[in-house]
């Protein structure tokens, strides 16, 4: 990321550029358990609490305002109530609504090249009293969850996926019941991640959560961390990096702590990690390129600037750029332009020309406008918006795809 841009340094650059390079410098020095990313910039996993206010950019206050340049490539019209999730390839999951009166609602995928949506899944494998709840996809694995809300029973499955088909029976990749929450879950590749954490009411409140993967050919999952609490953010991966959000140093409080793992290697290496101040729970967060962007859902009292409502861009140390907006949506982008879902619009911030746009939602959306399919890194910004006719009735979704 880059926080100077072509125009030169600015006394307020300067100050914030030296502020880093203090912070950055003190960061460097090695502890146990120390990490670093793929730049040899070591992280303590210190809590940071910044009262600096060197280290906070407000990029809707110092950078330059311009028109917005990114157009769509595709836009599509879709069936009123179809809902798009985040997918690694062309193709991007989707829960619809139901063909018939057997199930409440539907999955599939929907192309990004083509626009022709696709039923996968038309009824629960689990049986009348499942629905399904959450749906993924990868280039080769279609994932979803299925609950029955009487009884908050749920089940993950998973089944092999080629070209807008599913191969082959599905498999039961976990499974749980009201002591359990429905698994958070993210597909890439032919490869499913999930967190498998205690609910907040139950007989396993004390219990420690897991991160688990498995690939659909294998025979069995493998756990990547356990967190001695509930992880605080869906897990996201993107460039070979998983962002998860466990509980850290639990013998001092509540703190959670950011963590990029990569999971190319063989033993989960720990790329970088950053640690909010005590009680502060991020909202989302995702890996990209060597800095965390992470939003915050509320405002948190005596906790340092990065316990304000907001979403910020930076690693231990600073500086942070920062958007003082109340998040909607994990951030999205590509090398130095990033995404942020506000509540009816998306900033679009350009951390090397030090500028910012704004994309705006179709007309006639509902209050919330364009929510985002992309999340972190990506080719491809996928958005959908529910859009309602002259007399405002809501009657179709309108999907749409930015190249990045």
């Amino acid at each position: 990321m880059k926080l100077f841009g072509k125009d030169g340094i600015t006394r307020r650059r300067f100050v914030a550029g030296s502020a880093a390079a203090t912070a950055a410098a003190a960061a460097a020095v090695s502890l146990a358990g120390c990490s670093g990313d793929s730049n040899g910039n070591e992280t303590t996993g210190e809590p940071q609490v910044i009262e600096d206010d060197s280290l906070i950019i407000d990029a809707l206050d110092e950078y330059k305002g311009v028109d917005n340049t990114l157009k769509a490539v595709n836009t599509w019209t879709l069936p009123l109530g179809t809902q798009l999730f985040h997918s690694d390839g062309v193709w991007s999951a989707a829960m619809m609504t139901p063909e018939s009166a057997v199930s409440i609602n539907t999955i599939g995928v929907l192309s990004l090249t083509s626009g022709n949506l696709i039923t996968l899944v038309e009824t629960p494998t689990k049986g009348s009293r499942y629905s399904f709840f959450e749906v993924r996809c990868g280039s080769g694995v279609f994932a979803w969850t299925e609950i029955d809300y009487a009884t908050l029973s749920w089940s993950l499955l998973a089944a092999t996926y080629a070209d807008g088909q599913i191969v082959g029976e599905p498999i039961e990749l976990d499974s749980g019941d009201a002591d359990w929450d429905p698994a958070p879950f993210t597909a890439i590749g032919s490869t499913v991640y999930w967190l498998k954490m205690p609910s907040l009411s139950g007989s396993h409140t004390s219990d420690a959560s897991h991160c688990y993967r498995r690939s659909i050919e294998d025979d069995a999952h493998q756990e990547i961390y356990e967190s001695p609490g509930r992880f605080a953010t869906h897990p996201r991966v993107c460039n070979g990096i998983l962002t998860i959000a466990p509980r850290v140093r639990a013998d001092e409080g509540t703190y959670y702590g950011m963590t990029a793992i990569d999971i190319t290697d063989t033993n989960f290496r720990r790329v970088d990690q950053l640690v909010l101040p005590a009680g502060v729970r991020p909202f989302e967060a995702v890996y990209m390129g060597d800095s965390f962007a992470f939003a915050i859902e509320a405002s948190y009292s005596g906790s340092g600037s990065l316990g304000n409502m907001g979403t910020f861009i930076g690693r231990e140390g600073g500086p942070f750029i920062y958007v003082g907006r109340e998040p909607a949506a994990c951030p999205a982008g590509k090398g130095s332009v990033y995404l942020v879902k506000t509540r009816s619009s998306h900033f679009v911030i350009d951390t090397e020309e030090q500028t910012y746009a704004t994309l705006s939602c179709p007309d006639r959306s509902l209050d919330y406008g364009d929510y985002p399919a992309s999340e972190g890194t990506c080719d491809q910004f996928v958005t959908f918006a529910t859009i309602k006719n002259r007399e405002g009735i809501p009657t179709d979704v309108i999907a749409r795809v930015f190249a990045l």
